[in-house]
């Protein structure tokens, strides 16, 4: 099982800003590996309750909140990321196990049985979580990303645009997925992650007295597309 815990900052940025900032960071930091010439593609599936308590205490703007996904990074991925995301005092908790693509179809049909024959505390919490609250997928959120890494404290920072959303729940783990827009292609998101505090060569690169942090949840901007 994964556990970390780190502070994750947003900036809405524009494509200016981050050609420069790409520039600045290739200083500091290195390029993640999965970048490739362009960058990687992030695909999600979130769930949420009946009552959809997750979605409401990011729009209600609570403080301690959590959000419970299915991850992948390509729809080839042999294994899937079935992940807890937890804030509380401004940090992030990010809890995280590896699943099969069967089980992972299982959990889009609301099967979550094979969590209890799985040998990890995480599995299990979910599962009694999310049969009490009848968590079930809302959507899926794809965008693409670039990405810099720094070993120390764990610093990662990366660029997020083209935010596209979809219901086509059976196409998930496939190429065949009919996108709806969420976002303008312009608008990027800067998010700086990191354990600690932040590296004064990193703060320095992505120093800028006009961005301001934000509270930008892609999962809500998907469902106020998709109009669920």
């Amino acid at each position: 099982m994964l556990d970390v815990q780190r502070v994750e900052k947003k900036y809405p940025i524009n494509v200016i800003d981050m050609e420069t900032l790409k520039e600045r960071l290739g200083v500091a930091l290195e390029k993640d590996s999965h970048n490739g010439e362009s960058g990687y593609i992030v695909r999600s599936v979130y769930f949420d309750s009946y009552e959809n308590k997750d979605y409401y205490a990011k729009t209600d703007g609570l403080d301690n909140r959590k959000k419970i996904r299915m991850r992948i990074y390509a729809p080839s991925d042999l294994s899937v990321k079935l992940e807890v995301k937890e804030k509380f005092n401004g940090r992030q908790r990010k809890r995280s196990i590896s699943i099969s693509r069967a089980e992972a179809e299982l959990m889009l049909h609301g099967d979550y049985e094979f969590l209890l024959t799985m040998d990890n505390p995480l599995a299990k919490t979910l599962y009694f979580y999310m049969k009490k609250e009848v968590y079930r997928p809302k959507c899926i959120v794809e965008y693409d990303r670039f990405a810099f890494i720094h070993q120390s404290n764990d610093i990662r920072v990366t660029f997020d645009q083209n935010l596209r959303c979809s219901c086509d729940f059976a196409h998930f783990l496939s190429n065949d997925i009919v996108w709806i827009p969420a976002e303008d292609r312009s608008k990027i998101t800067m998010e700086v992650k990191y354990n600690h505090f932040l590296l004064s060569a990193v703060k320095n690169a992505v120093s800028n007295r006009t961005m301001l942090e934000v509270s930008n949840s892609k999962y809500c901007k998907a469902r106020e597309k998709l109009g669920i």
